[in-house]
């Protein structure tokens, strides 16, 4: 499968059928998917969020990713991109969720630049967003090592989050 997005350690491609058991590592995982707005995925839900990576590719470009280690091959976690309403309207925006062995190793920096160079070279679009639950510090400091910068604080899917933006 080729990448999609490669970067120094990584390869990011897009999810198929057979990721579903490395994507139960993430979506699956109550530590992992402790700010998700959606929660675990059963093994049910798991079939249908590859079933929409899959559509999002071919209507939007872009989706949800696979993240690999480009030299072992092991699984990282995902990354990519969505369109959703937030209450100033419709957004394009960030997200990533990292296995919990492959965390605290920079691959949410990397995944994030990677994708951020992508949205902007093949995709052409001038901002991406991220919205974050206040409390993920995690995934703040991943927003601003990266260049994003606070623009507000929103409701997404019933939670409130602060919105970060970042021009491309």
């Amino acid at each position: 499968m080729l990448a999609v997005v490669e970067t120094e350690r990584l390869c990011i491609r897009k999810i198929t059928a057979t990721d579903a058991q490395e994507l139960s590592k993430v979506l699956a995982d109550p530590t992992v998917m402790k700010y998700s707005t959606v929660g675990v995925h059963s093994e049910q839900q798991l079939q249908e969020y590859i079933t929409n990576c899959q559509r999002q590719y071919d209507l939007n470009g872009y989706g949800h990713w696979a993240i690999y280690d480009s030299r072992t091959s092991d699984f990282i976690g995902v990354c990519g991109l969505n369109k959703n309403q937030i209450d100033s309207g419709e957004v394009i925006h960030i997200n990533y969720r990292l296995a919990a062995s492959q965390q605290g190793k920079g691959y949410a920096v990397e995944s994030t630049l990677g994708v951020l160079d992508f949205a902007k070279c093949s995709l052409k679009l001038d901002a991406i967003y991220a919205l974050i639950e206040p409390e993920n510090i995690s995934s703040v400091k991943v927003v601003n090592r990266t260049g994003f910068e606070f623009i507000e604080t929103s409701s997404f899917r019933g939670f409130r989050v602060d919105v970060y933006q970042v021009v491309l």
